[in-house]
């Protein structure tokens, strides 16, 4: 088994083909790799994006896709030898390993984190939750069960000022790890580019948004949804079911299936997901470091 890596030059379409095609092998569990790769490789981004494969035999067994300081390794469940992919990955990201987040599949992640212990990095936080996929389209009453008045519509760039409140709950409940800062910049600039570049739906009450529920991975097949947030004084009432029901069927119509995931401490949310058909698939990790 040996390393190919393909990093800061210009690979062949061939070779970019492969890359893809084992990305997609790989979905559910690869969407929001897969959705980074085809991105910046159809937008010609390469800049933005870094990839290395590990190969047997001229065939890809698993991959290390870096968006960021975002790290998502997809591998076969059949690999059992990592030193060399992880010995040139470390190598090469050593400098700034403290401020990676590590993405994916459960297993795929904990073995990334074992290397990563050898090279002397220590995780800060590691959260494991319930990857979810859409086994069935919403029931009838689900896509209708709602508080008298509620409105479910997509936004628009006037929306963004009213937005920016939600997205900063959002952050600061479920993204930020230990001891993370917020960044309100950061946040306002991320609500522009849901609005602008994402499929993304609002709930609206009283004229006032008070849920919001967004996609973070788009491919061909899968759709990763994520951003889902109701206001707490608004909650329990249904809106988070009424909201991802229609995104959800939404989805479905256009051929697409969705997928998602929730912390483990959170039945409640899970008890959502599962009413509008969602099953649970394997664990999803992200580790901070």
């Amino acid at each position: 088994m040996f390393l190919e890596k393909f990093e800061r030059k210009r690979k062949s379409a061939a070779e970019e083909l492969q890359i893809m095609d084992f990305l997609e092998k790989k979905l559910p569990f690869s969407v929001a790799a897969y959705a980074k790769y085809l991105r910046t490789h159809m937008e010609r981004e390469k800049e933005t994006i870094r990839t290395w494969a590990l190969k047997e035999n001229g065939v890809i067994q698993g991959a290390i896709v870096r968006n960021g300081f975002t790290v998502y390794p997809v591998f076969d469940d059949e690999v059992k030898k990592f030193e060399k992919i992880f010995s040139f990955f470390f190598k090469e990201n050593l400098m700034d390993a403290t401020r990676l987040a590590f993405h994916g599949k459960a297993r795929d992640v904990e073995v990334l984190e074992h290397y990563a212990k050898e090279a002397g990095l220590h995780p800060v936080e590691h959260i494991v939750y319930d990857f979810m996929t859409a086994a069935a389209a919403p029931p009838l009453r689900e896509l209708y069960a709602c508080p008298p008045g509620l409105i479910v519509r997509q936004p628009g760039v006037s929306d963004i000022d009213k937005l920016f409140p939600l997205q900063a709950g959002y952050e600061q409940e479920e993204v930020l790890p230990k001891n993370g800062k917020f960044d309100p910049a950061v946040c306002r600039m991320l609500i522009e580019r849901l609005v602008k570049h994402e499929r993304i739906l609002i709930a609206e009450l009283g004229g006032r948004i008070v849920g919001k529920i967004n996609t973070n991975a788009v491919t061909p097949s899968w759709v990763q949804i994520g951003g889902v947030y109701v206001h707490p004084s608004y909650r329990q009432r249904g809106i988070a079911t009424r909201m991802t029901a229609v995104f959800v069927q939404g989805l479905l119509d256009e051929g697409k299936q969705a997928s998602l995931f929730v912390k483990k401490e959170k039945p409640v949310a899970r008890n959502v997901y599962s009413r509008i058909g969602f099953r649970v698939a394997g664990d999803y990790r992200i580790t901070y470091y």
